[in-house]
């Protein structure tokens, strides 16, 4: 130590001497101590900490004949923390053992709160196939076959203030006592023997940092450590130390040992996950060995206890023989106190370090985590968001979410190398895409993609992004001709009926407007499915001519696009809209005619386990059955037949339907589609609105197929459902009548049952005409090679 470091000390030592000697230091010196009490106090008895809101995704329902490997079962349970341990070993919350030659997986499941209950976990035994399909779920506990259990909701993201500071709250009582003496052991071992300052640890200290000729050793006690992290920051000085010792004998002073080492158990920081640091001891725990405190080995607790002095180079998933080295060292300060015995001593330090296994994929869900800050940041305080430690449940399935991310991805990726004019464009601005996957019937958002990278642009495309949805919009145009069919109009459109797709000119007031067909083909006499799974623009346009455009801005309104100008353009989507409300629209067709809002947000709850708000779920119906279903058929037609062809050919088999949409100055390219259980939107394009010149079918039906096929492969196999009143018909695309068995051309149709065909067609006795079918049904365009949109 230097000359001029002991003449500080000397001179700060004299003035504390007369401080205490002279009467105006000790009325000073009175004031500042009763300052700092009142700080303490404060601290105490007030809020002790900020605690971030926690988002979680969906929690997953295990059940018979699911295939673990479509569920990315295994990845799930890395990223929830689970530890794969010898078949048979299975003792402990998050623990889990497959033996692949037996099919048996046994599953320790992680107690955790629900929303309106709790989960204690329980050891479930699962007997799967050779190909990892369920075929049983047994409770172990009770022996009994259950139909099914539950993984718990995945951490997705936080809300907070600065840095995100995330802990659990645990009471001593639920501490182990091995726990808190492994704690005692490595930072105060005279913790119930001092008043808040350890003197012989104090002087110790001063002499390792004399001979060190620095501040080297700590002699801090856990109070003092407890008023460091509360009050001061982790710079060593002098006067920082002073003020630290007065505030330690001051929280013991009025304050029980117990309420002390609570604080401080809750307090410590012990180390990173990406942006989130570890505090507390129930944090570690889970995240260091995905256990629960009381679920830990000595071992394990010694290792944490460890930690504590420095936390990033005793970390067992970074350094792990550094922090077997720093274990060891604290077992033999627990027996060296007389906490532990020596045969427990020798089994302690005998364990190998089991770590959980590090596992690189995140769960990330950015534009999906954006969406819900947005939608709670319209109901809640802010500080309320970050402060109060709120639990937020939310739909995201992370599986979900990471096949939408990979199809994303791969199509864009794909896009780039098929066409030399993309690659080229994107020298001014990157080519963007977006997809929205959710459920039709309960409205859940499944999986959001905003864009192709987060880390690059926040904005998210399927929420904040108008644009114009072309020939996707048609939905609109064709339920309102099938409205006013049902509802006894003058005119009568069925997926058979003929339209003339011809040039045509519309008049509106002293305006004119002529539609296009794409590439200016046209293809005469045709029936309505044909024309919508050629996207044809005449045909439409004359359809919604013919029913009134005041019908089309009414089913507009219905289908939630709000009230549009009265412009024929819009028959055709010139309009703008977002991935949102294109989802919305389809998927009350998807529904049955059933509007349910899509949502986000299942549960808030508080820190105290009260549901704050719940999700209440409200369905309306703005379409009937009917027109819902004939809507799914003519979708259908397009991905069997039409522009959507291309689902098909890249191995899509189940029942599925949807549209294309690719706008008239090419800048935006559309599909939207669906089963009977999941929906999914694709836009692709360039922010700036620059043409993209390529169609929907050839830019976003590929990420859409990628998607669905992985997507849907568990949900049950299901095929759309003919409500009462309409009957599906095979029937002569020529006269309309009923096609007998093995009649030689029909098409398929769906008919109200007052306007289905009831006259079987005669036998043919004569061949067809070479032109026949092609004057009805014209030879539509190949799909992969010459998509229309």
């Amino acid at each position: 130590m230097s000359f001029k470091r002991i003449l500080k000390i000397a001179l700060l030592s004299a003035v504390a001497v007369l401080l205490f000697t002279i009467p105006p230091g000790i009325y000073f010196f009175s004031r500042y101590y009763d300052s700092l009490e009142a700080e303490v106090v404060a601290r105490f008895s007030g809020k002790r900490w900020n605690i971030p809101s926690r988002i979680y995704s969906d929690s997953t329902i295990l059940y018979p004949g699911q295939n673990l490997k479509d569920l990315g079962f295994f990845q799930r349970l890395a990223r929830l923390n689970y530890h794969r341990v010898a078949p048979g070993a299975v003792s402990a919350r998050g623990e889990y053992s497959y033996d692949e030659k037996t099919g048996n997986l046994e599953i320790f499941l992680h107690s955790f709160s629900y929303p309106y209950r709790d989960f204690a976990g329980e050891l479930v035994r699962i007997n799967l196939s050779t190909n990892r399909v369920i075929q049983s779920i047994q409770d172990v506990g009770s022996g009994r076959a259950i139909y099914s259990t539950e993984l718990e909701p995945e951490l997705i993201g936080g809300i907070f203030q600065g840095n995100w500071k995330q802990r659990r709250i645990v009471r001593l009582s639920q501490v182990p006592p091995a726990f808190i003496d492994a704690i005692l052991a490595a930072e105060d071992h005279r913790f119930y023997e001092h008043g808040g300052l350890d003197f012989l640890r104090i002087i110790k200290a001063a002499w390792v940092d004399l001979i060190s000729r620095h501040i080297r050793e700590g002699g801090s006690t856990l109070t003092q450590q407890l008023m460091k992290n509360f009050f001061l920051t982790n710079k060593r000085t002098f006067s920082r130390k002073i003020k630290e010792a007065l505030m330690a004998l001051i929280a013991e002073h009025l304050y029980s040992k117990q309420e002390i080492l609570e604080l401080y158990v809750n307090d410590i920081y012990l180390g990173q996950r990406g942006q989130e640091g570890i505090y507390g001891i129930w944090e570690a725990s889970e995240y260091y060995f995905s256990r629960e405190p009381r679920d830990l080995t000595i071992a394990e607790m010694a290792t944490i206890a460890g930690m504590i002095s420095a936390p990033n180079r005793f970390n067992p998933l970074k350094h792990p023989k550094a922090a077997t080295f720093r274990r060891n060292e604290v077992l033999h300060l627990m027996v060296a106190d007389g906490y532990i015995s020596e045969p427990a001593y020798q089994q302690a330090v005998a364990e190998p370090l089991h770590a959980r296994e590090t596992f690189a994929e995140s769960n990330d869900a950015p534009y999906f985590i954006d969406y819900v800050k947005s939608e709670l940041a319209t109901r809640y305080p802010p500080e309320v968001l970050t402060d109060e430690g709120l639990r937020i449940f939310t739909t995201l399935d992370v599986h979900t979410e990471k096949l939408a991310e990979a199809a994303v991805k791969r199509n864009l990726d794909d896009l780039e190398t098929r066409y030399k004019f993309v690659r080229l464009r994107e020298k001014k601005e990157p080519l963007e895409e977006c997809l929205l996957a959710l459920e039709p019937q309960s409205g859940k958002i499944r999986a959001m993609v905003g864009g192709r990278s987060y880390r690059i642009s926040q904005f998210n495309r399927v929420t904040q992004s108008r644009r114009q949805p072309g020939s996707a919009f048609k939905i609109v145009t064709y339920a309102a001709a099938f409205q006013e069919t049902l509802d006894g109009g003058p005119y009568q459109f069925l997926p058979t009926s003929y339209i003339d797709d011809a040039p045509f000119t519309w008049q509106y007031g002293d305006m004119q407007w002529t539609p296009k067909n794409y590439k200016d083909r046209y293809f005469g006499r045709v029936t309505l499915e044909f024309a919508l799974q050629e996207s044809l623009n005449s045909a439409a346009a004359r359809i919604a001519n013919a029913i009134g455009l005041d019908k089309v801005l009414a089913m507009a309104q219905r289908l939630g696009f709000g009230k549009l100008p009265p412009y024929p353009s819009i028959v055709l989507g010139g309009i703008e809209v977002t991935p949102m409300q294109l989802a919305q629209a389809y998927a009350i067709v998807a529904n049955d005619g059933m509007k349910v809002q899509p949502y986000a947000i299942t549960a808030v709850v508080d820190e105290n386990g009260h549901v704050i708000e719940g999700h209440e779920f409200k369905a309306e119906q703005v379409l009937s059955p009917q027109v819902a279903y004939m809507m799914q058929f003519m979708f259908e037609q397009v991905i069997n037949h039409g522009t959507g062809y291309g689902a098909r050919a890249m191995g899509f088999t189940r029942p599925a339907a949807g549209k294309t949409g690719t706008s008239n100055d090419d800048n935006d390219a559309w599909f939207v589609g669906f089963t009977p259980n999941l929906l999914a939107v694709v836009w692709t394009g360039f922010d700036q609105k620059e043409p993209l010149g390529l169609t929907g079918a050839q830019a976003s039906l590929p990420a859409w197929t990628m998607f669905m096929k992985d997507a849907t492969v568990l949900r049950p196999l299901a095929d759309f459902t003919v409500p009462p009143g309409l009957v599906d018909e095979k029937v002569d695309p020529l006269t309309g009548c009923k096609a007998p068995p093995n009649y030689p051309m029909t098409i398929e149709g769906v008919f109200p049952a007052s306007l289905a065909p009831t006259r079987i067609c005669p036998p043919l006795t004569a061949p067809l005409p070479v032109n026949s079918a092609n004057h009805s049904m014209p030879a539509a365009p190949n799909p992969m090679t010459d998509p229309n949109d």
